[in-house]
């Protein structure tokens, strides 16, 4: 896909001393995108300079929590498409072949009123462009090409009809992956996990709805999310994890759903309900948190410190649950959230499975989650 270019008199200084080349790498990518779904997030800011749009746009969303744009400058001096299509596409040269049929000439007709509908949609939003079209949903398509999806309307398109070979539908209504909720967990060190130790951690990753850990087989459990993207972003992101010493294994269940015992049925405590927890990180719709997923590190963020909390109170908390801080420092231009860095990423699991929600003052208890930057 070419690059948009801004007019002359709007370009930053700083662009004639950088490529005008972007790299954009998909992160959490568990929905089909195409290239228009990528041009019609960088049209949102066609009004601003170059240099804004990489930052506005850097470490955005095109779907809610998945999907994550991650843009850098490239080595690249010319980029050269030879083809329109779902993969590569010159917005400046429309007489390009498709390469396969008539696939170009679908794209090129509905492209005027789909670019409408888009930008319709998302502006005055944040986090992700669209909302991931396949939330909540327990079963696959029930009506691929007409304006509902499993009985759910299209949210990114609205009434917009499309017709079963647009290339702009097909990266819509074909998921790459099932829709399962509940993760199948082994490996675990059972003499330390617990339901609430596997709430918190996987709670990093989604909104954990139930835990089970598996009376006749206490190494394994079952784990609810509540949506699927969030089930897959815990796959992607803990599978081989070390937890408690044991290198766990996540992979998708084939059950549908976590069931509690039934009365008189002996369970020892393994089964949690926590559907209606307060500590889920993502039960409003659009959370910022969805911006702020980051893969397992030695590096924590901690939030929700109160101004009455030091460096040395949080340092002691820390050592007295046995951890030691390789690093700390609180963001300079907020105190109530920080970074601290431990000797490795174990420790910085171990950490945030006994720290997140530490009491700090009568009324603040801490936030912990993984962090991308490093001290």
């Amino acid at each position: 896909m070419r690059r948009y270019q801004p007019p002359a008199g709007v370009r930053d200084k700083q662009i004639s001393q950088r490529n005008h080349f972007d790299t954009v790498t998909l992160e959490f990518f568990f929905f089909a995108i195409d290239t228009l779904l990528i041009h019609e997030r960088f049209l949102l800011l066609e009004s601003r300079s170059f240099i804004t749009n990489i930052e506005a746009l850097d470490g955005q969303n095109i779907y809610n929590g998945c999907c994550t744009l991650r843009i850098d400058y490239s080595k690249m001096t010319c980029l050269n498409v030879k083809y329109n299509n779902d993969k590569s596409r010159d917005y400046t040269n429309p007489t390009l072949p498709s390469g396969d049929g008539d696939t170009h000439q679908l794209l090129t007709s509905e492209l005027m009123s789909l670019r409408a509908r888009i930008l319709a949609h998302a502006s005055g939003k944040s986090g992700g462009v669209l909302a991931p079209p396949f939330l909540g949903l327990g079963s696959g398509l029930a009506s691929p090409y007409g304006v509902g999806v499993g009985g759910v309307g299209l949210p990114a398109f609205g009434a917009l009809t499309l017709t079963p070979a647009s290339p702009a539908l097909r990266a819509l209504a074909a998921p790459p992956l099932p829709l399962a909720t509940v993760l199948l967990v082994s490996n675990l060190n059972e003499e330390m996990v617990t339901p609430d130790a596997l709430f918190t951690l996987f709670g990093v990753y989604g909104d954990v709805q139930r835990v089970k850990i598996l009376y006749n087989k206490k190494d394994s459990a079952l784990i609810q999310m509540a949506e699927p993207h969030q089930a897959h972003l815990a796959m992607t992101h803990m599978d081989k994890l070390r937890v408690f010493g044991k290198a766990m294994r996540v992979m998708l269940s084939k059950h549908q759903t976590v069931q509690l015992p039934k009365e008189g049925q002996p369970d020892a405590g393994l089964t949690r309900d926590y559907s209606q927890s307060p500590l889920h990180r993502f039960k409003k719709p659009g959370s910022k948190n969805y911006q702020n997923i980051y893969p397992p590190s030695a590096t924590l963020h901690l939030s929700n410190i109160p101004a009455t909390v030091s460096e040395d109170d949080i340092k002691d908390a820390f050592t007295k649950r046995g951890f030691t801080i390789k690093a700390f420092k609180f963001f300079p231009k907020d105190r109530k959230m920080a970074l601290v860095q431990l000797p490795t990423i174990d420790d910085a699991v171990a950490a945030l499975i006994k720290m997140h929600n530490y009491q700090l003052s009568e009324s603040n208890h801490l936030r912990v989650s993984f962090s991308k930057s490093s001290i």
